[in-house]
């Protein structure tokens, strides 16, 4: 009676395990995100994740207002590539403002986001926050650029 008892138990035990683990994608950031584990992200659990969001209606593959976990896996690859080109650009434009003389590189900060460069700083005149701006905008892979430096 008693191995019966335990077997019952652990029966039990493993079908709950089974299907707690069934609920799951394998993925665990798209898992964090869907929290009512359905397997699928709405717009709602992706809402507090910025680039997900803004993301969300171009790869809903099948505009049922869902993301799926291969979508999700898009979405994020794809904000991947846009880092990583953003990263490459702003690289760019710092070895180009470095290797220019009379440009004080070290006082100018470069930020790039979707291929558009922010310098910000300080500089000395109009024609060296003109000239850091003409060169950001020569890189390669620059759609636009905010000149935000500060003549001082």
């Amino acid at each position: 009676m008693k191995r019966l008892i335990v077997l019952t138990l652990a029966a039990a035990f493993a079908t709950v395990t089974w299907a707690q683990q069934k609920e799951k994608t394998g993925n665990s950031a798209f898992d964090a995100l869907d929290k009512n584990t359905d397997q699928f992200l709405s717009r709602e659990e992706v809402a507090a994740e910025k680039e997900l969001a803004k993301r969300f209606a171009r790869f809903d593959a099948n505009k049922d207002g869902k993301l799926n976990v291969d979508e999700y896996i898009k979405a994020m690859q794809d904000n991947d590539k846009r880092v990583l080109s953003d990263s490459t650009i702003t690289t760019k434009v710092k070895t180009a403002l470095l290797t220019e003389k009379g440009i004080p590189s070290m006082a100018i900060s470069v930020e790039t986001y979707e291929s558009t460069v922010q310098l910000s700083g300080f500089v000395e005149s109009n024609d060296v926050k003109a000239k850091a701006g003409r060169l950001a905008a020569g890189v390669s892979g620059v759609k636009q650029v905010q000149n935000n430096l500060v003549v001082k």
